[in-house]
Parts: C-alpha cells; sequence; structure tokens
C-alpha cells in the first residue's frame, strides 16, 4: 500500500516524522513530495512551541531529504493523502497543483487524514464544504469561509473528528489516535 503525504518547507516537524514512521511500521510506503523539489532535494521542518506568548514560536527541526518527485506522481497508486500542518499549507494554498491533488482524493473518497494547519489546504481546495472537520484553532475562520463546520477541540487533546473519508484532529499532540482512525480508513488491521 502506498500514501502520499505532502510536504513543504517549514512543515510541522511531528507531523511528518511521526506519521511517516507509524505507516512505516505498518509495511506501508509513505511517498513525501513537495511542489517544485525533486527526490535528493531538502525540505526544513519546524518545531511549533506553545510558550507563553500571544502566538506560538517557531525553532527549526530536522531537515529531510526528499525521495520522490513532486512531478513523478501518479495519483491512481495512493490509497490515502496525509496532509500535515506547520507553515508550509499557508503558502501552498495558492498551488492549482496542490489543490488538485487534495480534490483527487476527495472525488476519488479516499482516506485524508489532515491536522491543524493542514486545513488551510482542504478550505483552499473547497472540499470542505458541507463537512465538519476540526482544525489548529487559528484556522477556524479558514475552515468556516471554505464551507466546513469547525468542531472545537483543545490544541492540545487527543481528540480527532471523523467525517466520512476525512479524519482531522487540531495539532501534533493528537498524531496518535488521528493515526488510529486513519488506518482504520485505510483498512489496515492491526492485532495486539
Amino acid at each position: 500500500m502506498k500514501i502520499l503525504l505532502l510536504a513543504g518547507d517549514y512543515i510541522e516537524d511531528y507531523e511528518l516524522y511521526a506519521p511517516l514512521k507509524a505507516l512505516e511500521m505498518l509495511d506501508i510506503d509513505v511517498h513525501i513530495v513537495c511542489p517544485d523539489k525533486q527526490a535528493g532535494d531538502t525540505i526544513q521542518t519546524a518545531l511549533h512551541i506553545v510558550d507563553g506568548w500571544q502566538t506560538y514560536s517557531e525553532r527549526p527541526g530536522h531537515p529531510f531529504e526528499l525521495e520522490h518527485n513532486f512531478s513523478d506522481i501518479n495519483l491512481d497508486d495512493y490509497a490515502g493523502l496525509v496532509v500535515p500542518g506547520g507553515r508550509f499549507p499557508e503558502y501552498q494554498r495558492y498551488d492549482q497543483r496542490v489543490l488538485d491533488i487534495i480534490i483527487h482524493f476527495f472525488d476519488q473518497k479516499k482516506p485524508v487524514a489532515a491536522v491543524c494547519h493542514g486545513l488551510q489546504l482542504l478550505a483552499a481546495a473547497g472540499v470542505l464544504k458541507g463537512r465538519s472537520c476540526s482544525a489548529f484553532p487559528m484556522c477556524k475562520l479558514d475552515v468556516i469561509a471554505g464551507g466546513g463546520e469547525y468542531i472545537d477541540f483543545d490544541a492540545f487533546s487527543k481528540n480527532v473528528h471523523i467525517d466520512g473519508n476525512l479524519v482531522s484532529a487540531p495539532a501534533y499532540p493528537a498524531i496518535g489516535v488521528w493515526l488510529r482512525e486513519f488506518i482504520k480508513l485505510l483498512g489496515v488491521k492491526v492485532t495486539l
């Protein structure tokens, strides 16, 4: 099974590495792509820290070397899509190629896992109309402007929201349960 993960510079570090490693553990092949970057190029991740200011601060995270070319992806090869947060959704929501990818997964009703600021991309793609989702609290207006119903969870909760093929969460503290629900949507069974 292959999963596509959208990425870009200043993606949230946890929201890139945790899904990658958890899905690899389940023998799922994760292709991480970034517009205008090729295999061998590096993207810079960021750590977003809530440290008492009116907004979070940002520190450089681990660099990540891409292994796949954005220009080479065949969307029909992928069983699902992961849309992390961080700062990259803020500028990639203006890239029609990225929006077309998201639209494809919703049109095909394939599982989509979006977290934190990743919902900005879904709102820009127009796929939230008539849907409900969670997101980082500062993205509430994006969700509403995109026609969605915002589900208000505390940003540091371990809550997720499922609406059809979409599983969403407010931020990285929910990664474990967010991924658990995503793999259920993929039809992956984990037994103990």
